[in-house]
Order: C-alpha cells, then sequence, then structure tokens
C-alpha cells in the first residue's frame, strides 16, 4: 500500500468511518502528481506556469468562439479550464449552505463534510460503493428500490443486497428494517434509505423518521456499526403536510459515534438541471474530527481522479450564478408548485379508480413517481399493451409493479393518462 494511503488511513484510525473501508477505499489517496503539482503552482508561479496539459492564451484558456459565443456571463476560465477533483470550491461552500439551510436538525455547531462534487448523483452512488463497499458485503434495502443500485452493488462490486418489505399497513416497515439488520452476520451493517422514494414516490412522516432515529441509536447502543447512506436523489419534493421535509442524514450526523452517515445528492432533480450531471458527496459521523473529514474528501478526490479526473466545468459555474442569483429561492418555488398540483391531480384520479380495475395503489406523497401493484396480472404485460396500443410509456418492475412518472405529464393531461392506464388493465 502506498505510504500516502497508510498516512490518510492513520488519520481516520479510532473513527466510525475506518470499520467501513473497503480494500480499494484502504488504498485510496489523492496522488500528489501533476494536479497536484499543478495547484500549487497556481498558487506560486506567478512569472509563468508551464504544468497542466491546457493551451492558454495571455492569462485564460485558449477558445474557439464558434464555441464561446453560445455562453452568456461566463468567463473562457468559467468554460473551458479544468474543474479540481473536489470541485469547484465555490460551489462546494454554496451547497452546503444550502443543505444547512434546508435541514435545520442539523445543529449549527455540527461538524460535517464540506461536499465533494461527483458526476451526477449515479457517480456518488458508485463511489460510496468503490470506498465502502467489499466483494461479498451485504447492503440492505427495501425491496421497492432503484434497479440501478442492483448493477452498482451486485454486478459491478459483487456484494450483495438484502432487502426488506417496504410498507407495512401503507407505512414505512420499521420492524421490517430492524429484523433485517439484526439477521445479518455481522455488527457491521450498511443500510441504504431513499425518500422520496423511487419508484414509489413515498416518503416518512416525520413521527416514522422519530421512530427509525431512535432504533439506530439503540443499535448503536448495542454496539451495531452502521453507515447509513441517504439517496436524496429528490429532496425537497414533499407534498404533504405530515412529511419529514428534511434528510434523514440531518438526524444520523451526530447521533453517535457508532453511526456514519453519507448523504448523496445533487442538482439533477434539485435544481432541474438533469443534463449538467453534477451530484455531491457529504459525510457525517458524530465524534468525526476536522482532518478526518478532510482525509475523507481526499480519498474521494482520489477515488474521481482515477476515473473522471474531474467533473464539468461549465455545469458548476453555471451552478455558482444560480445559486447565487437572489431570485433563485423564487423560481424554485414556483416550480415546486407546478409539480405539487400535478401530484395532486394524480393524488384526486386514483382514488376515483374504478373498483373493478385490477390495481392496487401504492402509498405516494413527495417525489416524481407512483406505483400500482398488478392484481393477478403481469405489470410487463401491461407495459407492453399500454405502448404497443395506447402509444403510453411507463416502467414494469419485477412483473409485479407499474411506475408512472407523472413529473413528466403535464396536470391537464394527467386525468386522460390514468383513465387510459386503468382500460389497459381491464382489458390484460
Amino acid at each position: 500500500m502506498e505510504l500516502a494511503a497508510q498516512e490518510v488511513n492513520k488519520i481516520l484510525e479510532n473513527c466510525v468511518v475506518c470499520n467501513f473501508l473497503s480494500p480499494l477505499g484502504k488504498r485510496l489517496y489523492f496522488p500528489k502528481g501533476i494536479v497536484s503539482q499543478s495547484a500549487e503552482a497556481k498558487e506560486k508561479a506567478k512569472k509563468y506556469d508551464a504544468t497542466i496539459g491546457m493551451a492558454t492564451d495571455g492569462s485564460e484558456p485558449m477558445f474557439l468562439p464558434s464555441v464561446m459565443k453560445y455562453f452568456n456571463n461566463l468567463k473562457p476560465s468559467e468554460i473551458f479550464s479544468y474543474a479540481s477533483s473536489n470541485g469547484n470550491s465555490a460551489l462546494r461552500e454554496l451547497w452546503k449552505k444550502e443543505l444547512l439551510r434546508k435541514n435545520p436538525s442539523i445543529r449549527k455547531n455540527t461538524p460535517i463534510s464540506l461536499p465533494v462534487v461527483t458526476a451526477g448523483l449515479t457517480h456518488g452512488i458508485s463511489l460510496v460503493a468503490d470506498m465502502f463497499v467489499d466483494k461479498g458485503d451485504n447492503v440492505i434495502l427495501p425491496d421497492m428500490y432503484w434497479g440501478n443500485y442492483r448493477y452498482i452493488v451486485e454486478n459491478m462490486r459483487e456484494a450483495h443486497i438484502k432487502t426488506f418489505p417496504f410498507f407495512d399497513n401503507q407505512r414505512f416497515n420499521l420492524k421490517a428494517l430492524e429484523d433485517v439488520i439484526r439477521s445479518s452476520n455481522s455488527k457491521k451493517v450498511s443500510v441504504v434509505l431513499n425518500f422520496p422514494n423511487n419508484p414509489t414516490g413515498y416518503s416518512s412522516s416525520l413521527n416514522e423518521i422519530e421512530q427509525l432515529t431512535l432504533m439506530f441509536k439503540k443499535l448503536a447502543d448495542e454496539d451495531y456499526k452502521l453507515m447509513v447512506v441517504c439517496d436524496d436523489a429528490y429532496f425537497g419534493l414533499f407534498f404533504e403536510e405530515e412529511t419529514f421535509k428534511e434528510s434523514v442524514f440531518a438526524k444520523l450526523c451526530d447521533l453517535h459515534e457508532s453511526i456514519f452517515a453519507i448523504k448523496i445528492d445533487g442538482v439533477t432533480k434539485e435544481e432541474l438541471a438533469w443534463g449538467f450531471r453534477i451530484g455531491f458527496l457529504t459525510y457525517g459521523g458524530k465524534g468525526i474530527t476536522e482532518a478526518q473529514y478532510k482525509a475523507l474528501e481526499q480519498k474521494t478526490a482520489g477515488a474521481i481522479r482515477a476515473t473522471v479526473s474531474n467533473c464539468n466545468t461549465v455545469s458548476q459555474s453555471l451552478l455558482v450564478k444560480e445559486l447565487s442569483n437572489g431570485e433563485y429561492h423564487n423560481e424554485k418555488n414556483l416550480a415546486f408548485r407546478k409539480m405539487q398540483d400535478r401530484y395532486l391531480k394524480v393524488k384526486e384520479v386514483v382514488a376515483k379508480m374504478p373498483q373493478d380495475v385490477p390495481l392496487r395503489t401504492l402509498p405516494f406523497n413527495s417525489g416524481y413517481f407512483m406505483a400500482f401493484e398488478l392484481l393477478g396480472k403481469d405489470a410487463e404485460k401491461l407495459r407492453k399493451h399500454l405502448l404497443d396500443n395506447y402509444e403510453v410509456g411507463t416502467i414494469s418492475i419485477s412483473n409485479k409493479y407499474l411506475r408512472i412518472a407523472f413529473s413528466a405529464v403535464d396536470a391537464e393531461q394527467i386525468p386522460d393518462l390514468y383513465n387510459i392506464v386503468f382500460k389497459a388493465a381491464k382489458e390484460l
């Protein structure tokens, strides 16, 4: 193992993080190569900087005018330069500021890491798997989960997904989660929680989250080491009053010395910027020091350096402008209300679903989606029937569930869409 990796690992000793580092995670560090030397030169090489493989013209990057003409209010350096492997420092600070604003349960003096920029949320999940999931490990998920988890965890890392029933009497199944944790053959446990959930569109209530927090603390008191990954891809799209409107990360990041919380979020849905491919990884845990957070950030930057090297500069520069704009929150509120209108229309339509339609509505209250369970029918057959005969696209899951993204349908079109689904289900 490289000496630089050993030095970083030494910093992480005696905190909960060291329990979860995979063999690859232990080997990771940020190399003192071209990127590191170029960063040093950027500070000190005032006369000539001949370090980085980038063409310059004077003090700015060289560029083609035919490309530059499509950008307004950005300097060449904000478009064409390489970003650092950790990400744009101004963007990282702005995102942390917003994270704290949106999650008031994180006390003002609670230390968490500075978010590291990733190339979207999928990249963030993949980085977490690289750093903290080893071959043969178990990762606990509800049985209603985003399919890409299986690809990342099982196909790419040769680990195993263990599931528990997501719902119990129309509510989040806390007992089943605790049971699957206790049935693990190890006291080192990794859990992924996704609220609002894909595919169901369900988020837990404040009471459920309080019970979840108590359960995790009880397990930690019993000497369980818990890594809880909070996939907050659809964060903020909470449409009902009783729903917990923060990330579970806010409840766990300072709860217990044996709990390691990771927040994966991004601009994809939160900022309506799907193609920007910018996400963030933020770490939290009671007793983790500033030096240990820096070590974690360095390992993450090393993993990024070894794969995509750095994330899109233009996207990051535009997001700095957006988050600094005085109209930002007003614009987000308008977009939220439009999504809430679609949700309310879906809620109204499914409440009036005829009794002879062989579908059962799964609980939903947030996010982009809702799902039906097919009663005695094949979801894949229904998906193809809708596509071939009605030109309607939906997603089938496990031949049992049909997911509908109401986010992609205007409010006034929702009744027609759902009436077609009801009709097609009966025709099967």
